[in-house]
């Protein structure tokens, strides 16, 4: 959600925590004790750290510190990058970013690929989509839209969100780039908040809402067309110290929790595609109490 200073992990911090089959490691415990004040999306409310946290419960316990400390540093890692934050009405560069790091994460778990190593990096670039994914229901106006289900459920690879295309989920319309000649796209800029955030996408008789993400001016590229452009901090969703949103904030958070939590879902059935039972086992070394992992057949 909200940026603030972290420190980059790499795979070798990774490796310092981790051992085979996602056992502790030598210095395990003193290497999260030290990182654990290092990370925080803001100060004194943490958000990233909360929903991944709370999502995969079931993990194992330095499995999800692991998945935390990659989340959070997305932030710097990726700092100037839209698309890693779903910024800028970048809909379908962090669409790819997900896809991507998801992507990644399922070549690191090849069997073939040595334990300590290949989880690691697979934690990592795992850990980099989780943070996409969360920033969207916080830095869009998907929750002032009145969307109360996920962006997406499936469990094929994260869908593109292609500029001036349908949603499935919703039919919101993906406001990127210049409109298309035949459609208006409109907002009434004067209207208190939430009002303000709700954007119209016209076409002939048909209209559908339309879905925008905050402009960040730091980050290169701004794909929000000027009549409906709004700053990051006029959406951001991000803390409850925004007391005009906090019923949005909480909408935003409880998405980001769910949404999470099927990526793990996503996650096993593309790590299952790429490789099988054995792929499946690796994941399942990760799991501290299958009881309360996600029924990822009805999620």
């Amino acid at each position: 959600m909200h940026r603030h200073t972290a420190l980059v992990v790499g795979v070798m911090g990774f490796s310092l925590m981790l051992g085979c089959a996602g056992e502790p490691g030598t210095g395990t415990a003193e290497a999260l004790e030290e990182s654990a004040d290092a990370f925080s999306t803001t100060p004194g409310e943490p958000n990233h750290e909360e929903i991944t946290g709370t999502a995969l419960s079931f993990l194992k316990p330095e499995v999800i510190k692991a998945l935390t400390i990659g989340n959070v540093s997305t932030d710097a890692e990726f700092h100037f990058s839209n698309a890693a934050h779903f910024d800028d009405c970048n809909f379908s560069g962090g669409a790819a970013f997900v896809a991507k790091k998801q992507a990644e994460a399922v070549k690191a778990l090849d069997p073939r690929v040595a334990l300590l190593n290949g989880d690691a990096l697979a934690m990592l670039a795992f850990s980099r989509s989780l943070h996409a994914v969360q920033d969207f229901y916080a830095h869009s106006n998907w929750v002032e839209l009145g969307g109360d289900v996920l962006v997406d459920q499936s469990l094929t690879p994260f869908p593109a969100l292609r500029p001036y295309s349908a949603v499935r989920s919703t039919g919101f319309i993906v406001v990127q780039g210049p409109k298309p000649r035949e459609k208006a796209v409109t907002r009434d800029d004067d209207a208190p908040y939430p009002d303000y955030a709700i954007v119209t996408v016209r076409e002939r008789r048909t209209t559908a809402y339309g879905l925008v993400s905050g402009t960040v001016d730091y980050e290169s590229g701004d794909f929000c067309p000027p009549p409906v452009a709004m700053t990051h901090d006029e959406l951001s969703k991000d803390k409850t110290s925004l007391t005009d949103r906090v019923e949005q904030h909480l909408a935003a958070k409880s998405l980001a929790v769910r949404q999470t939590r099927h990526e793990w879902c996503r996650l096993n059935q593309l790590v299952h595609d790429a490789w099988g039972d054995a792929g499946t086992a690796r994941l399942a070394a990760w799991v501290a109490d299958p009881s309360s992992a996600p029924d990822c057949t009805t999620e």
